[in-house]
């Protein structure tokens, strides 16, 4: 039988709390979980989910023979509660379609450890930049320069550039004019539809003379960040982590604190107090907007301990889920007590002066979690997207159904939904095509599943003319707060199917070329396009 093949490019420790990437396959078989492990010297042990089936077109460029290298990649984060004790060792574990399991040890020299006070600047970054430099030759190989200089954009554009202790020195560089209107925003830095509206609101406050100090965090070093930014400076620091910001305030006026999402950052039951002390000491007005739902639940896509989404049941049933469940960022989260969950972030949607949804059913939901919520202060308020308008794309092809899925294409997305309907596609011996423009993290049937690769917005137009595709499928299985993918097919003119899930239903419903799929299922969702394609192009 085969082997299994890997490589940990690095893998960051910083108390209790591990951030790591590489690549892992096996040269015959699928591997269906992929765990970090972490066994410490008491015998005891536990385990961090890692995202798996990560697009690795270098690692299949290496290694042509084996078909399950080309969605190889994979990538852990989350914290561990033993944080307090020693270090432990370290292993992935992986388990095989046919049930077996094998525990890899991660080489020492993969492993980068230090305290909470260390920046990661030096031996982190150099260890990070020799995987970057070795993914680099790929690109350059292929003389697939944009895709380069995008990653480069986004791994070296991110990083800190100092380490500030103390508040006062941001204070000290603002001049009198930068000091005078101040807003605080939380964010996560992963990128995304969040990350492109608050880029938005930033500069329309910068516009208007606003100085945004932006607090979040930078998972490559595991280093809380804050980001200074006003008409004269763009600049971004490691700071130490909740507390500056409290000393932050006392020696700066901040006017107004926007909550974009609290996503990704470590110890996550420490920022509701934080925003609740920032409010009511300053008397700062308090906007929440929810791109997710991370205010409902550390799993912020809603899904459940089985990978679905759950709906919002009641709060016992998420306290036997929470504890189990290995979605997203939920590790992060060490007490795993829906009860304190709720709590802490029912006190901050109490004190908010204004909750702002994108959907109506983004607000329904969130009313569900918080009866309580103040309607005045909830406002719906869709997002703009003049910036999206292309004109209109006609499809190449028309007779066949070839069936067109755009985005980065994660679980949380759709990717088993893809995989299965690929599989029914080759059980049922069709002559239909899935066209993912972009890529998609599950290791699919390729004679029928064929992926573009990360792409520049504006050719997406083009990408979707010449792919052939003529129904685009939304296959998202969490409830969307708004979808920018969906609004820019639908402003393309282009027949779109998504679930009976979200804030995408409220606008493809109403869209003369949409279509409402009402089962998950595989080979009712198949049934459904056939019969939408034909009524589409087909029909007299």
């Amino acid at each position: 039988m085969g082997k299994l093949r890997f490589e940990v490019s690095s893998l960051i420790v910083r108390d209790g709390t591990y951030f790591g990437s590489g690549w892992i396959f096996h040269e015959e078989t699928k591997i269906r979980d992929l765990r970090l492990t972490v066994r410490f010297g008491n015998g005891e042990s536990q385990s961090i989910a890692a995202g798996y089936w990560k697009p690795r077109d270098d690692v299949a460029a290496a290694f042509p023979q084996f078909s399950t290298a080309r969605h190889s990649g994979f990538v852990v984060y989350g914290s561990c509660d033993q944080r307090q004790r020693e270090s432990g060792d370290l292993f992935l574990q992986a388990t095989l379609e046919d049930g077996s399991m094998s525990e890899l040890p991660i080489p020492q020299t993969s492993i980068v450890r230090f305290g909470a006070q260390d920046t990661g600047a030096g031996h982190t970054s150099m260890r990070q930049f020799v995987g970057y430099f070795k993914r680099s030759l790929y690109f350059i190989r292929r003389f697939q320069i944009a895709s380069l200089m995008d990653r480069a954009r986004r791994y070296f554009g991110n990083r800190p550039s100092s380490f500030v202790i103390k508040g006062e020195a941001v204070r000290s560089m603002l001049n009198a004019k930068e000091l005078r209107n101040i807003v605080l925003v939380i964010d996560h830095d992963m990128g995304g539809g969040a990350n492109h509206y608050r880029e938005r609101m930033v500069a329309e406050k910068i516009e208007a003379g606003t100085t945004v100090l932006i607090f979040s965090y930078y998972v490559a070093t595991l280093s809380y960040v804050l980001m200074v930014r006003s008409k004269q400076r763009n600049e971004r620091f490691a700071i130490p982590g909740y507390d500056f910001l409290l000393e932050l305030a006392g020696s700066l006026e901040i006017r107004e604190i926007v909550y974009n999402t609290g996503v990704t950052l470590v110890h996550p039951e420490e920022l509701p107090p934080l925003i609740v002390q920032l409010k009511v000491k300053y008397h700062c007005r308090l906007t929440l907007l929810v791109h997710d739902f991370f205010m409902v639940c550390p799993s912020h896509y809603l899904l459940d301990d089985a990978g679905a989404y759950c709906g919002i049941p009641d709060i016992d049933r998420c306290q036997t889920c929470l504890p189990r469940n290995q979605q997203d960022f939920c590790s992060l989260f060490l007490a795993h007590d829906m009860v304190q969950w709720r709590a802490l972030w029912g006190n901050v949607i109490g004190l908010a002066d204004e909750v702002r949804t994108f959907s109506n059913d983004s607000l329904k939901l969130l009313q569900k979690a918080y009866p309580a919520l103040d309607a005045s202060r909830a406002v719906v308020v869709p997002h703009k997207v003049e910036y999206l308008r292309h004109g209109t794309v006609r499809p190449s092809y028309t007779a066949t159904l070839r069936i067109g899925v755009v985005g980065q294409i994660g679980y949380h997305k759709g990717a088993k939904i893809v995989r299965e309907l690929a599989e029914e596609i080759q059980a049922r011996k069709l002559d239909i095509q899935i066209v993912v423009i972009g890529a998609i993290e599950a290791q699919c049937e390729p004679s029928v599943v064929g992926e573009t690769g990360p792409y520049q917005h504006d050719k997406l137009p083009a990408l979707i003319e010449s792919s052939g595709v003529n129904i685009m499928l939304f296959p998202s299985i969490w409830p969307e707060t708004f979808s920018y993918v969906v609004q820019e097919l639908m402003e393309l003119d282009l027949p779109v199917a998504c679930y009976d899930l979200g804030a995408p239903v409220e606008r493809v419903s109403r869209y003369a070329k949409g279509l409402i799929l009402k089962e998950m299922a595989a080979s009712t969702t198949l049934d459904d396009l056939i019969l939408f394609h034909h009524q589409v192009y087909l029909s007299v």
